[in-house]
């Protein structure tokens, strides 16, 4: 009897130590922002709002309003990145996407490639009016 409890505990400590621990998300929502012309982007323009769905469980993920310095017209900048790798070259893969409010994508740029005719001149003529939702992995 005592040698199948002393069996029994040892498995199920194996068991719990062999098991990966599911990994936890920290998630940032801003509601309180107008932009595209609508109030609450993240509920009211529906690629986005799938984009976020799709994405709960990303490693890292955000998604920014930048507005127009001169014609006011806003735009979507998503970053996403990727967990570093030491054997993968780059060890961590990031990419930034610039849409259109209707979820055109503008440009992209990403940690391997050039980067793109009108980059740097998009954040110039462009400021960062809020972040409006991030994912992260956070163990």
């Amino acid at each position: 009897m005592k040698t199948k409890t002393i069996i029994c505990f040892i498995f199920t400590v194996f068991i719990l130590l062999s098991c990966e621990k599911e990994p936890e998300y920290e998630i940032y929502e801003n509601h309180n922002i107008s932009a595209c012309g609508v109030t609450e982007p993240l509920q009211n323009i529906p690629w986005l709002k799938a984009y976020c769905i799709e994405h709960l469980k990303s490693y890292s993920a955000s998604i920014s309003i930048y507005k127009n310095n001169t014609s006011d017209v806003n735009h979507i900048v998503i970053d996403t990145s990727g967990k570093d790798e030491p054997d993968r070259s780059p060890s961590t893969i990031h990419k930034t996407s610039v849409y259109s409010c209707e979820g055109e994508i503008l440009m992209l740029q990403g940690s391997e490639g050039p980067t793109p005719k009108g980059w740097d001149e998009f954040f110039v003529e462009n400021t960062l009016v809020a972040k409006i939702w991030e994912v992260k992995e956070t163990n």
